[in-house]
């Protein structure tokens, strides 16, 4: 019951903080449980992906209420591009895990990938100014850029979000708030894929389910208190809390490699 409160508490923390900042939970719920250790790889990989699958879940509702207008000839092929690579991801992560001697291993190349992921993406942020930005309609290259986006989500069981809104940026010229509904998109679907292929192996039962109620109760209330927040800050606040959050991110995925 303990370890249930104690992720729980994990998750309203990292989805409220990842609301604020607009880089979703998961990029924070995958290093802080990694940290904690009390479960292995796979069974952090499946609770992170239960929980960004939620968090992404209430958001694609809350767009549809508002009548968000998608644009057909981009989300069609983000969103088929994402369920494939999610596919892919998970497909690596277990192939990977399968020919590692010893099984946390995974979570020392799961934090390297990270720790560079954050380091680009930090990077992106404080040149953005500097940055070319591309407008691609190709769809194969839509597709493909979905593909990515949901394999490195998927493997990383991360979510996502911060590098996808950097990528969607730089490939589409979208401004953060528009980039950040495709790239919900490809969250949602990625993550789909990964829990239906779960389903379809009938794997569900390998992990400790308890933790689930708790896990999806939180990350509903934290994406709430964190999406009202975002609106009461101004941007310097919100910028300032990103940047802390990807220094603190950074530090626990050293602490990770090095444990």
């Amino acid at each position: 019951m303990l370890v249930n409160i104690i992720y729980g508490i994990i998750v309203l923390i990292a989805t409220t903080i990842g609301s604020i900042a607009g880089i979703g939970g998961g990029v924070i719920i995958k290093p802080a449980f990694d940290t904690l250790g009390i479960h292995n790889p796979t069974t952090i990989s499946f609770y992170s992906s239960i929980a960004v699958f939620t968090m992404a879940l209430i958001s694609i509702l809350k767009l549809l209420k508002t009548g968000v207008v998608l644009k057909k000839e981009i989300i069609l092929p983000i969103s088929f591009g994402s369920i494939i690579g999610g596919i892919l991801g998970e497909r690596l992560f277990n192939y990977i895990l399968k020919n590692l001697k010893n099984v946390n291993d995974i979570k020392v190349i799961q934090s390297s990938l990270l720790l560079f992921s954050l380091f680009l993406i930090l990077f992106y942020t404080l040149n953005k100014h500097k940055i070319k930005t591309f407008n691609l309609k190709n769809k194969f290259w839509i597709f493909f850029i979905g593909m990515c986006l949901g394999c490195i989500s998927i493997f990383l069981g991360i979510g996502g979000g911060p590098l996808n809104i950097a990528l969607m940026t730089i490939f589409f010229s979208y401004e953060a708030k528009e980039a950040a509904v495709y790239s919900i998109a490809t969250i949602f679907f990625s993550q789909c894929s990964k829990l239906i292929d779960i389903s379809l192996k009938g794997n569900f039962l390998e992990f400790d389910l308890l933790p689930l109620p708790f896990i999806c109760i939180f990350a509903i209330i934290g994406g709430f208190i964190g999406t009202n927040l975002n609106r009461k800050f101004d941007s310097k606040k919100i910028e300032r809390i990103y940047i802390i959050t990807i220094f603190c991110l950074s530090s626990l995925c050293v602490v990770n490699i090095l444990s």
